[in-house]
Order: structure tokens, then C-alpha cells, then sequence
């Protein structure tokens, strides 16, 4: 992979950080504050619904920061090693906990509480179907990578 393309990556690696960041400290928060004060009756959901937002958008930095590493491996020629499985690894387990948790709080909200219009629930079932394909996504890729790494350590014997 060229330098320049591990560079545009990261910068908008970055970016993309930063700006979950700011949904962390102020966009979640402040969201949570309007709809207490809208609906003052639920209320009490604001604090929970807030911790668990903010969970579910750590999963997300999670995986910007082990897609950082695999680039820096991809850069230094290092991504055929046991090394890259951790990281992957994080990312699978990153998007289950943040895929789990956005159906928690779509049955709880829509479910149990029974607030929201028709439209979140499909909106929410499609988060949570997209994250499933995502950590589906990032199975098969564990496996084309253990697949390839098997494979380079192969050839290396042979050489």
C-alpha cells in the first residue's frame, strides 16, 4: 500500500475521531437533555440512554484505533502476522458489543417503554442489521487473513 493512501487513512481516521469525540462530550449529552425536557415523563431514561450511547460510540473509536495499527502494519509489510489477529479481533468484538447494545436499547425503547415513532424502530433495525453484516464482514476477513498468513508462512519456508 503506498504512503500516500496510509496517509489520507489516517488523516481521515482522524477526523472521524475527532468527531465521535464530540458526539461523546456534547452532541449525545445535549441530545439527551432536549428529549428529557420534551418528554419529561421518561426522563429518567436520559442518564442510561446517555452512558449507553456513549458505550456504543467508544466500540466505534475502538475500531478506528485498531484500523490505525493494521495500517501501520499494512505500511511496515507486517500484516501477515499473529500480531494482526488481536486487532481484528478487537474489531469483531467492538462492533458485537456496539450491534448488542443498539438492539438493547431498540427493545427496550420500542419494546418495553413503548415511546417512538414507527420509523426509529426501522431505523434502529437497520443499524442493528448493518452491524451484523459488519462483524460478518469482519469474520471472513479473519479468515482470508488467516488464510493468507498461513500462506505466507509457507512460502517462506519453501524460500
Amino acid at each position: 500500500m503506498n504512503r500516500l493512501a496510509v496517509l489520507a487513512l489516517r488523516v481521515l481516521l482522524v477526523i472521524l475521531f475527532l468527531g465521535t469525540l464530540l458526539t461523546q462530550a456534547w452532541y449525545i449529552p445535549q441530545f439527551a437533555a432536549n428529549a428529557a425536557q420534551a418528554v419529561p415523563e421518561l426522563a429518567y431514561l436520559a442518564v442510561p440512554y446517555t452512558i449507553v450511547c456513549i458505550v456504543i460510540v467508544a466500540c466505534v473509536q475502538a475500531v478506528f484505533v485498531a484500523m490505525w495499527a493494521l495500517l501501520s502494519m499494512v505500511r511496515r509489510g507486517a500484516i501477515f502476522t499473529g500480531r494482526a489477529f488481536r486487532w481484528v479481533d478487537l474489531i469483531i468484538v467492538a462492533g458485537i458489543v456496539a450491534t448488542l447494545l443498539t438492539f438493547a436499547i431498540e427493545f427496550h425503547l420500542l419494546g418495553i417503554v413503548d415511546v417512538g415513532p414507527p420509523v426509529l424502530g426501522v431505523a434502529m433495525t437497520g443499524v442493528v442489521i448493518a452491524g451484523a453484516a459488519f462483524v460478518s464482514l469482519m469474520v471472513v476477513m479473519r479468515n482470508l487473513l488467516r488464510a493468507a498468513t498461513a500462506l505466507q508462512d509457507e512460502l517462506a519456508e519453501v524460500v
